[in-house]
């Protein structure tokens, strides 16, 4: 049974939906940097990182730049002389960097092809270019089918032993037949999200085999244990989900996602929903993770059918990508708050923007939360996220488009207008309330007269406006509320604020805020006024609207003595 028939949520393609607001704003701005010097030709096919990670710039670049295009309906000024000089870069062997024998395999080029794979794939997805298409399998076919057998013996122990690292990952050691091995720990299973990809593109035995071989070893070890890198181990749970999903539906795949993402969650977030680089070690954040958490939650949503999945994607997508974003459109790292044991969020000064992938990773983070904003299943359409957008739904009987203004995060309002409409079957349209909207506070009204709605499984049910011009408005209660630090262990009695999805913060030096809630005065826009001390706590997302000597600077108070 393939997913479209399972009767799971079905995102829409990303050129069904044009984002507008702050969404459109942020993607503009990503867009913009990725056309910048750095981005273009001559400077991704001689990137920096090319020794240590040979074709994962190029291969990020064209990825975001692919999705990007698509979302904003925009052509990529750069992107076609990319790919037409690409071949320059591989080796005899149709990959990119030293051609190892067989008996041998390098974590550090296993890891930087899963970005070449990813670009290259969605590039064909997006152009059906067929050149392209047989690049994707000689990739395959030569550097990762012929080293399927090595996993078996990929050295977890000694990675265990590597505690060493900065923002861009050095190849440190080598053990048996691995070389490579990185400080970026356990990254050699990102591959599983390229090959599992570039398996729907060009399905063969050899590929299903070692991309099994590789989810048995990835099953094997303790990503704790060793200090995983959480970007390497997340992107490899996504390889692990789509094969889940599209090729083989064996429980324990599901489970082991599960499980290992459960882990992430519990021992590795800070207070803003980010994630530490590495296991243990909360020194910094790394954008590139809060994407794969990000996309995991949605689709572990859509395969479970649970909601505190779609709640966190919410909260991930609120606080930590949109903190990450820089003025610039690019993308960086942060510190680890509360778990560094500092109740104080600011960019980490290394990595304040990180040209080597989160830049460009996080048009992918943006692209996603796009699409996120629609899906649909058999006549349902389901809206888990809200946001200034169009979109035109397809169904089996013609198409609906759609119109959507909201305020939410900052507000509860969801208005829904009809545009144009071919389908004519009447359609139910599911609309998402998180756990922090009391059901009892929806007000819905279609077409100006006041509607009933039933909330089940986390979903308002109601009926999706069919004509042109008809409308359906929704509004919903959005309030403060108090919550105990995430890392309790490190900064004990302390808690966090909230505005619905939001977390909210204040600069240091305005005083201790309150251990409830209810000394906070609402001001509209998501910001409080204590009573007590006059401290503002603001939502914490507003890195793209400083300068960037001001956000190079910005230190947020985000967890305060309970």
């Amino acid at each position: 049974m393939t997913a479209k028939q399972s009767g799971r949520p079905q995102a829409c393609e990303l050129g069904d939906i044009r984002p507008d607001g702050d969404l459109r704003r942020r993607a503009e701005l990503n867009f913009r940097r990725l056309h910048e010097e750095p981005f273009r030709a001559d400077a991704v096919l001689h990137a920096p990182t090319f020794d240590e990670a040979p074709g994962d710039w190029v291969g990020r670049d064209i990825l975001g730049l692919t999705l990007l295009a698509q979302v904003l309906g925009q052509e990529p000024l750069y992107l076609a002389e990319i790919m037409a000089r690409l071949p320059e870069l591989y080796n005899a062997e149709g990959y990119i960097g030293p051609i190892h024998p067989p008996s041998e395999a390098n974590e550090s080029q296993f890891a930087a092809h899963n970005g070449l794979l990813r670009g290259l794939s969605e590039y064909v997805l997006w152009r059906g270019d067929q050149q392209v298409r047989a690049a994707v399998e000689r990739i395959v076919q030569n550097l990762v089918v012929p080293r399927g057998d090595l996993f078996a013996s990929y050295p977890a122990l000694a990675l265990g032993r590597q505690k060493g690292g900065g923002v861009i990952g050095q190849a440190v050691t080598s053990e048996g037949a691995w070389r490579g091995l990185n400080t970026d720990i356990g990254q050699v299973f990102m591959i599983l999200d390229g090959a599992t990809q570039a398996y729907q593109l060009a399905p063969s035995p050899p590929l299903a085999a070692t991309i099994t071989a590789i989810i048995a070893r990835f099953a094997a070890i303790d990503s704790r244990a060793i200090g995983a890198q959480t970007h390497g181990m997340l992107t490899g749970l996504r390889g692990i989900l789509r094969w889940y999903e599209e090729v083989d539906p064996r429980p324990e795949y599901l489970e082991l996602v599960r499980r290992s993402f459960a882990l992430f969650l519990e021992l590795a977030t800070t207070e803003h929903h980010d994630y530490f680089n590495w296991f243990d070690r909360p020194e910094w954040t790394e954008a590139c993770a809060v994407v794969d958490a990000f996309t995991l939650c949605l689709s572990l949503w859509r395969l479970t059918g649970e909601t505190p999945y779609l709640e966190e994607a919410h909260r991930i997508y609120y606080n930590a990508l949109q903190y990450a974003q820089r003025p610039n459109g690019g993308f960086g790292c942060d510190t680890c708050v509360g778990g560094d044991g500092s109740p104080i969020l600011s960019p980490e000064a290394e990595g304040f923007e990180s040209l080597c992938c989160c830049t460009m990773r996080g048009a992918e983070g943006l692209a996603r939360a796009a699409q996120a904003s629609y899906f649909t299943r058999n006549d349902a359409v389901i809206v888990p996220f809200f946001g200034d957008s169009v979109a035109t739904l397809r169904f089996a009987d013609g198409t609906v488009t759609v119109q959507q203004r909201s305020g939410y995060p900052y507000e509860g309002s969801v208005d829904l207008e009809v545009l144009e409409a071919s389908a004519v079957a009447p359609r139910r349209l599911e609309l998402f309330v998180p756990g922090w909207v009391p059901p009892s506070s929806l007000q819905v009204q279609l077409n100006g007269r006041p509607l009933p709605c039933d909330v089940e499984c986390g979903f308002a049910q109601l009926p999706l406006p069919s004509a042109p011009g008809e409308r359906l408005v929704v509004s919903f209660e959005l309030g403060v509320r108090r919550e105990a630090a995430h890392n309790a262990d490190r900064v004990p009695g302390h808690v966090r604020f909230y505005h619905g999805p939001l977390l909210l913060g204040c600069t240091p030096e305005a005083g201790r805020a309150p251990t409830g809630a209810a000394d906070l005065i609402p001001l509209g826009g998501g910001s409080y006024r204590d009573s007590a001390t006059g401290a503002l706590l603001d939502p914490i997302a507003n890195m793209t609207y400083l300068t960037e000597d001001r956000a190079r600077a910005s230190q947020t108070q985000v967890l305060f003595p309970g």
